[in-house]
């Protein structure tokens, strides 16, 4: 029965939502028209993890990749990727890919073995780990500093963590996403160092510049809008 209501409702919001479409599109066909559209986060933070990755084959950790097609597009640069997350990750479900495994499982609960990495990346991940509500989570406002302590467990050495995530005057917006400030950041980062730092933010028309970390720091965020924090880290 609760399956049957399920389907029911999936089918009412896939149609309703490509009938609301249609309807902007006939009244309003100039929007629909610009291209490109508005450049999203991805496109800062991509870039950054491919510039600060080790050089293929090295082992990869995407940790919260379920929706993204990036750690397929790490493994056609020859990495060995694996991903990780709370959520099943579909593509998987009939498709096989030598070269990517995922995981099923926590990462503040995982079963890799120490300094098993060469890289973990976590691409707007931290900031939601521990926060009821969205993406499968718990309540467990020190999730993010736990997660972060056993990606420094599982990385090596000489290895390194790639994070992402907001930035700004630091407060919890429920359910939806933390917004961490510098002190905020020592706190997620501890035993590790930061070997390199970016800050972007928009400007009134939402275009993305890069900026310096005071001026992110000083914004109000919200959680639709808010400056991004981009750092490289590895063990002291």
């Amino acid at each position: 029965m609760l399956k049957n209501k399920k389907n029911v409702k999936e089918l009412i919001y896939n149609f309703s939502s490509k009938f609301g479409i249609g309807v902007f599109r006939r009244v309003f066909p100039e929007y629909f028209a610009k291209e490109p559209l508005k450049p999203t986060d991805r496109y800062i933070e991509y870039p950054f993890v491919i510039r600060n990755l080790p050089k293929p084959p090295a082992k990869v950790l995407d940790v919260g990749c379920s929706g993204s097609c990036f750690p397929l597009l790490l493994t056609g640069f020859g990495y060995d990727v694996f991903g990780v997350d709370v959520r099943e990750y579909a593509i998987i479900n009939k498709m096989k890919f030598s070269n990517f495994h995922f995981i099923k499982e926590d990462i503040r609960k995982n079963y890799f073995s120490d300094n098993y990495f060469d890289a973990v990346i976590a691409i707007s991940t931290v900031e939601h780990i521990g926060l009821f509500g969205r993406y499968g989570m718990d309540d467990d406002l020190g999730g993010d500093k736990q997660a972060v302590a056993e990606m420094k467990r599982i990385v090596n050495q000489n290895g390194v963590i790639l994070l992402t995530f907001p930035f700004g005057k630091a407060k919890i917006l429920k359910p939806y996403t933390r917004v961490y400030d510098s002190n905020l950041v020592k706190l997620l980062t501890v035993g590790l160092e930061i070997e390199t730092e970016e800050y972007y933010m928009q400007d009134i028309e939402e275009n993305w510049y890069q900026c310096h970390r005071n001026e992110a720091e000083a914004v109000n965020a919200n959680n639709e809008r808010y400056p991004l924090c981009l750092i490289k880290l590895r063990k002291k």
